[in-house]
This record gives structure tokens, sequence and C-alpha cells, in this order.
């Protein structure tokens, strides 16, 4: 087997003149092998943008570093390596206003009546009420706010406004009136709104579904319906009003309770309660508005005209 190394048989004595060996032929050709593979397997792990390419002829001299000629090129993105993006923020959105009762409407439009301004004094509270659907006009887009109103859409607008879905049914007994039959355009409002306590007919037995209600009759089935009471005396309460004497004495309760809750309406003066007198849709809206602000399902709405001890 011949040797790995060429042993030189040459005296240690150098002959002058004669040619020294580059270091580098000395060594066998397996390991140089084995060196370069190593180099090249660290490259690779260390950076796997690395290219190492061997060069076919090197000049002598230069050491291992002369057999391999190492370009480094600027790294690629990794076919399957998306890059890092951070997500925008999310911005909170601002929750839609709550309502103050989950029964009634939120307020959808403005509301438009043909034959009603800003300059109206029930303005606020009729707008509140129409852009909620809960007053309506006419066929012709008018309100006729002051208008009067009969018992039968004042039993309507009671009917909408407070009966629930078990308020007057099949199973319910009828109150009869001999002037409401049951295929009056308001017979099943009447029913409810006398179911609830909140109107009953007269003397006579009748309901007279199309007169006019007058004030102190909206004011004692509002009291009465909202099973209002009063802690104090009917001279203190109402004193303020300057035509108290005209208040019927079977009124005086519903009158002194209803003015305690904050649901007289007095337009133009305050201190005129006027009991007798028609009460106009406007100022029926209003009063009802009120009441609906008593029991909690609206919030209050500044008007002017509102009575308050």
């Amino acid at each position: 087997m011949p040797p790995l190394f060429r042993v030189s048989t040459q005296s240690k004595s150098r002959v002058k003149g004669s040619r020294k060996l580059p270091w580098h032929l000395l060594i066998p050709a397996w390991l140089l092998a084995i060196a370069a593979g190593g180099a090249l397997v660290a490259s690779s792990r260390q950076d796997p943008g690395s290219f190492i390419y061997p060069v076919a002829s090197q000049p002598q001299g230069r050491g291992l570093r002369s057999l391999f000629n190492v370009r480094r090129q600027q790294s690629a993105p990794h076919p399957h390596r998306q890059p890092l993006t951070v997500p925008p923020p999310v911005v909170p959105q601002p929750l839609p206003p709550q309502q103050a009762w989950p029964d009634l409407p939120q307020v959808q439009t403005e509301a438009r009546f043909i034959d009603l301004d800003p300059d109206h004094w029930a303005w606020p509270i009729l707008a509140d009420l129409a852009q909620r659907d809960l007053v309506a006009g006419f066929p012709d887009g008018t309100f006729r706010p002051a208008d009067p109103m009969t018992r039968a859409e004042f039993a309507t607008q009671i009917a909408q406004l407070f009966a629930g879905p078990q308020a007057f049914s099949s199973g319910t007994s009828a109150t009869l009136y001999p002037d409401l039959s049951p295929s009056h355009w308001a017979y099943d409002s009447v029913q409810k709104s006398v179911h609830m306590g909140f109107l009953n007919g007269h003397p006579d037995g009748t309901f007279l579904p199309d007169q006019t209600i007058s004030r102190i009759h909206v004011i004692v089935a509002l009291a009465n319906g909202l099973a209002l009471k009063s802690s104090s005396g009917a001279a203190a309460v109402l004193a303020p009003y300057s035509d108290q004497k005209q208040v019927p004495p079977w009124a005086i309760h519903q009158a002194v309770a209803a003015t305690e809750a904050g649901l007289v309406v007095n337009y133009p003066d305050l201190k005129v309660l006027n009991p007798n007198q028609p009460a106009t849709r406007a100022e029926v809206a209003t009063m009802l508005h009120r009441a609906l602000v008593y029991t909690g399902k609206l919030q209050d709405v500044p008007l002017a005209y509102v009575v308050r001890q």
C-alpha cells in the first residue's frame, strides 16, 4: 500500500537553491474535500440565501480560501414566509342611543305636519311623539292642533299608548253602551280604555263617543288610569289656579293628584286651568306625553306650560 504522505529522503540540511513546495500541495485530496464540505454545510446553515460556487482553477499560494469563491448575495424573501404586518387598531363605535322604554319606537325621522312649525307652543312635545309614531295627522298632512278631540279619539290614543296585549281580548267581558255598537271604528279602543280604568260611561249608561272631551275629563281619566294618589290638601295644590272654583267637586281629588304628578299643561297661562273647556288635540297630546314621562316610558321634554309643584 503506498504511503499517504510522500516522505522526502533528502537530508535535513537543505541544498542551496532547492525549491520549497507550497503547503497545500502536501495535504491529501480527500482531506481537502472533507474540509470543503464542512464549510459548505456551515455556510448554508447560517444563511440559506448564500450560495457557494467552486472555482475551476486557483492561483497557488493563497491557502484554503483560494479554493472557493464565496459570493454572498442579498437575501431573497422566503417563498413561504409572509411579511409581518400589524393589524390596524379597532376603534370602538358609539352605542346607539338607549330607549327609555322598550315598547315604544325609537326616534326615526323629523316630524312634519304642514300646519305645525317649531314656533308652535307644543312643538317640542308634538315633535317627540310624532317622531316615535305615537301621534298621527290627517291624510292631508295636517295635525290640526287647535281642533277639539272627541271621546272616541281620546280612547284610541289611550289604547295605543297604554294598552298591553291582554288589555282587552275576546274572553274579556265587554261593557255595553247603547250608543256604541261593535261596528263602531273605535269600539275596541273604547273597551280597552274602559277595562284599564281610564274612561267610563255617563250616568245614563251612554258613552257618547262623538262628544268632545273636556280638559277636566282628560285630567280625571289620566289620574284614574294611572291610579294617582295625592298626599297634599286640595286647597294648597289648587291655589295657583285662578279658576280653581270651576273644578267640579267630583274631579277635585284627580285634579290635585294630576297636578302633583306634573301631568297638567296650561296654555297660554299657567295659572288658568280652564277645566270645562274642550281639550284641543295639542293639549291632549302634551298631557299624554306627560303621563308617559310619569310612568317612565318616555324621557322628559322641557315645555314652558307644564304646571310643576
